[in-house]
């Protein structure tokens, strides 16, 4: 057994895969019971006639009635919508068997279109009986409510089905972090109640002063929705704003909660909206209170009709104040929001990977990891061994800006197909017009999956350093190109030079790449090692070769043996990316992509390269864009998103290369010549087939040209160094296979 070099790529276990299918199930139900309640509306009254006990139903509309023309208006809208949730209930049904993360973001799409469908049926139906009642009291909207109430029953079971499905796998919160999503939550929840007591509770209150037995009358929220149809109009028209602020509380509040429990990304933005919706609410309905308090003259004959309920006015003399105590409540609302600005929990819980890794970048004498300080380096340092890591470090919240500025155009919910085509288009339809097809950009994908080190050779001319300056272009990442040059002899040639006479370390370009990586740590960053065979590659590159082998957090390289620190007021501050002074990590965002070419100018690369590398041969000129059309903007894609898509791809494509015979077959026919490849070469193989795969529709026919595409980079090239008898036979035996780009090669070799 052998295992992945790619740490979350191995097939899913047996109980995973279980798992996994129950919760697909679990959310297929429930968004069909969503979809299923939105049609139930066609049933349910959206008003009864409590004298005549008749109801309106939008399935009625063939009625001839007095309410056939709403009926008519009801149903066509709710045809319209429950139209439009079926359409797009099947449209998610194609992305049932693909990634799990795209298929539960489309089943809560369509679970909150019927919520809101369900929500609004409910609210319009209040309306209109408002409406109906303004002059005489004598409707009420039903059981229009059931619908929503169950609805959102199934918002709390995709919830828990859903859990952690779009968090990245490799970005595991602390429990620091779970605690701040805790405690912002309660904040939110505190402040929807306090709405939901102002809205529910006494907004305004008649004590009489003369005579002073009397006892006195309040207006409470609760009463008024529970009996508005029996009040006159102006009280009508309360009931209904305080029904309108309860529906949006309880639906934000549930909302959050499903985010929640859910761990989606949304939780921050909708618990932020529901603090600001309690604040704005309960403000009104104080000030509703307060309006009739200060302007008690004004509204003398609103007031004195709600006392004729309870007493007989023409039968006794009396005198009364107005008082409304609603205004505590926003005051309450106003205190919860204040904590909630001083504690920011919003700032500890939503720390996404690139957070996250940067709060683990510095550590001190001790090697106890410090965080990042929000506030900048002291303008004037007593000493700086390393001014090109201050620079970068100073930089540090430019990088952040940056972050949240791509933010806004990120990708919502990709697939790799999706990428693939993209990034295609994107190429092609650039300033350079660069032609790549499909089939390349997938090769380049599955390659970045198998392994953190891509060569890409061939001529001068046809796109090889191209290739990865445009993908970073199409997804907002970071590109660094690193001139190799033929007199590098070792690392220090890549890494840099510590002065002892000086004590001032000077990074080379390539240092600083890796530096402002660990510094933004979600954006995706390839370091491109130009022309990287002009100097032996072992010679330069044989620590980081090395570090591949290793697990990714044990991926770092000692830069120097004393410790470098900044000093300034008498106080050591670290270098943020560094390791007690003197290490720097090799961040996950982080892929090495070496170009080459092969000619009497260059070195031959080994097969210790090859093996640990991904090869993409780039032989003959791409053909010339034709059809040129407008730039397409380019799309976010973070490396926890990237990440992401390739582990979905390698839990669902099953591909053993122990069951694959044609992998068998080309090991026999290679044996003679002493190529065979171990389990590193054969792990990659199993990596880079199911990522390719799943960059279009995983067929039998996609999967053999994955496996003939591998074959070919990474295992018959080795041909080309040795002495092959008869040509003609093995290329027919390959040809036989099925691998006909493989045995052309075998054909084209040359006989010295």
């Amino acid at each position: 057994m052998y295992q992945s070099p790619y740490p979350s790529s191995q097939p899913a276990t047996p109980s995973r895969q279980l798992k996994d299918q129950v919760r697909r199930y679990v959310l297929l139900g429930l968004s069909l019971f969503s979809v299923l309640l939105s049609f139930l509306l066609f049933f349910v009254p959206f008003c009864t006639d409590e004298w005549v006990n008749e109801s309106l139903f939008p399935i009625g509309v063939m009625s001839f009635d007095s309410g056939a023309i709403v009926n008519l208006i009801v149903f066509v809208l709710l045809f319209c919508c429950c139209s439009g949730s079926l359409i797009y209930f099947l449209y998610t049904l194609k992305g049932y068997s693909g990634s799990l993360a795209h298929y539960a973001s489309k089943a809560r799409k369509l679970i909150v279109l019927n919520a809101l469908i369900t929500g609004l049926y409910f609210v319009g139906g209040v309306a209109y009986c408002t409406l109906r009642n303004y002059n005489t009291p004598r409707y009420s909207c039903g059981i229009s409510i059931l619908p929503f109430l169950l609805v959102a029953g199934a918002a709390i079971g995709y919830a828990f089905a859903a859990r952690g499905v779009d968090e990245p796998s490799d970005s595991r919160r602390s429990p620091k972090q779970r605690g701040a999503r805790i405690e912002f939550y309660l904040y939110g929840m505190a402040a929807a109640i306090l709405t939901v007591i102002a809205c529910l509770g006494n907004i305004i209150q008649v004590t009489f002063t003369e005579p002073a037995s009397m006892v006195a009358i309040k207006i409470n929220g609760f009463k008024l929705l529970t009996s508005y149809n029996s009040e006159a109009g102006g009280f009508q028209l309360l009931a209904f704003f305080l029904l309108a602020i309860l529906t949006v509380t309880v639906a934000l509040l549930l909302a959050s909660t499903v985010s929640l429990i859910s761990r989606s990304k949304l939780f921050y933005r909708l618990t932020l909206a529901e603090m600001f919706f309690a604040g704005v609410s309960s403000l009104l309905v104080g000030l509703f209170g307060k309006y009739y308090e200060i302007a008690q003259k004004l509204n003398e004959d609103i007031i004195m009709a709600w006392i004729g309920k309870y007493i007989s006015i023409g039968s006794i003399n009396f005198t009364y104040r107005v008082k409304s105590g609603a205004f505590i409540w926003f005051l309450l609302v106003a205190g919860v929001v204040l904590v909630t600005l001083i504690r920011k929990p919003y700032t500890r819980g939503t720390m996404g990977e690139a957070d996250i890794a940067v709060n683990a970048l510095s550590s001190g004498v001790d090697g106890m990891e410090q965080p990042i300080p929000d506030a900048p380096l002291p303008a004037k340092l007593e000493s700086d061994p390393c001014p090109a890591f201050t620079e970068l470090d100073c930089k540090i919240n430019l990088y952040r800006q940056e972050l949240e500025s791509v933010r806004m155009a990120a990708f919502d919910a990709p697939t790799l197909p999706q990428l693939v085509q993209y990034v295609v288009a994107y190429a092609r339809d650039s300033r350079l017009h660069l032609s790549y097809t499909p089939a390349d950009i997938a090769a380049f994908i599955a390659g970045l999956g198998a392994t953190r080190l891509t060569i890409l050779q061939g001529m001068s001319g046809t796109g090889k350093t191209s290739l990865p300056k445009i993908f970073t272009e199409a997804v907002l990442g970071n590109c660094e190109i690193i001139e190799v040059e033929s007199s590098w002899r070792d690392k220090n040639e890549l890494l840099g030079y510590y002065n002892e006479f000086s004590r001032i370390y000077t990074p080379k370009k390539f240092t600083q790449a890796l530096y402002k990586a660990r510094l933004s740590p979600e954006r995706l960053t390839f370091i491109v090692l130009d022309e990287m065979n002009l100097s032996r590659i072992e010679y330069y590159f044989s620590d980081f070769l090395s570090l591949m082998e290793n697990e990714a957090h044990k991926r770092e390289i000692k830069l120097l043996n004393v410790g470098l620190f900044r000093r300034a007021e008498g106080k050591r501050l670290p270098y943020f990316g560094l390791t007690d002074g003197h290490t720097i990590k090799i961040p996950p965002n982080v892929w090495f992509i070496g170009t080459a070419n092969r000619d009497e100018s260059t070195f031959e690369i080994s097969d210790k390269v090859y093996d640990r590398a991904h090869t993409m041969n780039f032989n003959k000129r791409a053909p010339k864009v034709t059809m040129l059309r407008d730039p397409i903007p380019p799309r976010y894609l973070s490396v926890s998103e990237l990440n992401r898509l390739l582990e979905e791809a390698c839990r669902s494509v099953r591909f053993d290369i122990e069951s694959y015979g044609v992998i068998r077959e080309v090991e026999e026919l290679l044996a003679p010549y002493n190529i065979s490849f171990g389990n590193r070469i054969a792990n990659q193989i199993e990596t880079f087939v199911r990522i390719y795969a799943s960059c279009f529709t995983p067929t039998d026919a996609v999967i053999h040209e994955a496996v003939e595409t591998i074959l070919l980079s990474k295992v018959v090239s080795k041909l080309e160094f040795k002495s092959v008898d008869n040509k003609a036979q093995l290329a027919a035996e390959l040809e036989r296979l099925g691998l006909l780009r493989c045995s052309d090669f075998v054909r084209k070799l040359n006989e010295d």
